[in-house]
């Protein structure tokens, strides 16, 4: 297990070069020349020219990579040019918003979505495996926003129960919970309706081998044979869905932070595109980047702890 774990933490440095070099050629997708792009219409030539200079546009881009990344290595993201803050700083601050919204959604999602794909496979054909089903189809269907706009109007409008938005970024508070149960539930919807259709299709394959039904004829009961016998060998797909879906948890966060205004890593996003603040949109971007890769390190660990059977060349 240890030399796995070693040898997938070396598979993720080159990972992390690529995104780190598709990141820093973000700047040169800007049309025309960044340095006047950063400048604005009304600057000099001059300014331009000194702009160019002061962020080394005027050295070749291997060497504006290789300063970029040792920028990096020491943690300095760079300095935003629309505050003048420190990228790291203000994507600490903000960071466990999204982190937060991310795993709080992620949870609702696998509970909601494993529970009723058991159920929906144990009821095959039933009415609840038709509702549970037409559901999952919805939530994959529906754009996130309209499902958030529709639970503020439910919840906040009309039986007042929950907040509209905000979040104080304590999510260990009752308060805080409250602040997050509908961002979480708009963000996790599509990922349950996934999880859902995933647990079940899994099971309904494993139910029907051999083994399963040897152990019905032996007399276990039947919650018994699904959770004991059948989920532990239908749960591998169902745990790459979770860990690829948590990358789309993070990408999701654009949308619902800023449906219910959550200063997070998102919404910061979403302002420094709109203000061209490239290095906020860099470092914004190089965090989300290598904590979905991080994520999918666990999945790959966790694969191993499931099935021993598996083994990787």
């Amino acid at each position: 297990m240890h030399k796995y774990i070693i040898r997938r933490v070396l598979q993720l440095i080159p990972v992390l070069l690529g995104v780190s070099i598709v990141i820093f050629l973000m700047i040169y997708l800007i049309p025309g020349d960044a340095a006047e792009v950063i400048a604005g219409p009304t600057a000099t030539m001059q300014e331009v020219a000194n702009i160019r200079v002061k962020l080394g546009l005027d050295q070749p881009p291997y060497i504006q990579y290789l300063r970029y990344m040792g920028r990096i290595f020491k943690g300095d993201l760079g300095y935003s040019f629309q505050t003048g803050q420190a990228v790291s700083e203000a994507i600490k601050g903000r960071y466990i918003n999204t982190l937060s919204l991310a795993v709080f959604s992620a949870c609702i999602a696998i509970v909601i979505g494993i529970v009723s794909g058991i159920i929906a496979a144990a009821n095959q054909n039933s009415w609840f495996d038709r509702l549970t089903m037409s559901v999952a189809t919805l939530g994959i269907s529906a754009p996130t926003f309209w499902i958030g706009l529709m639970l503020i109007v439910i919840f906040c409008v009309k039986l007042q129960l929950l907040p509209v938005a905000g979040f104080n970024g304590k999510i260990w508070t009752t308060e805080g919970i409250r602040q997050l149960i509908l961002p979480a539930l708009t963000l996790g919807f599509s990922s349950a309706a996934m999880i859902a259709r995933m647990t079940r299709s899994s099971l309904l394959e494993i139910i029907h081998q051999d083994y399963v039904q040897t152990a019905r004829a032996k007399g276990v009961r039947e919650i018994v044979v699904l959770l004991k016998h059948a989920f532990k060998n239908a749960l591998i797909p169902v745990v790459t869905i979770i860990g690829v879906d948590f990358g789309a948890l993070l990408g999701g966060a654009v949308v619902v932070e800023s449906v219910f205004a959550i200063n997070g890593l998102g919404r910061m996003m979403v302002q420094a595109i709109g203000a061209r603040d490239f290095p906020m949109v860099q470092g914004t971007v190089l965090v989300v980047a290598t904590t979905f890769v991080l994520v999918n390190l666990l999945v790959d660990i966790i694969y191993s702890v499931i099935d021993p059977r598996i083994t990787y060349s």
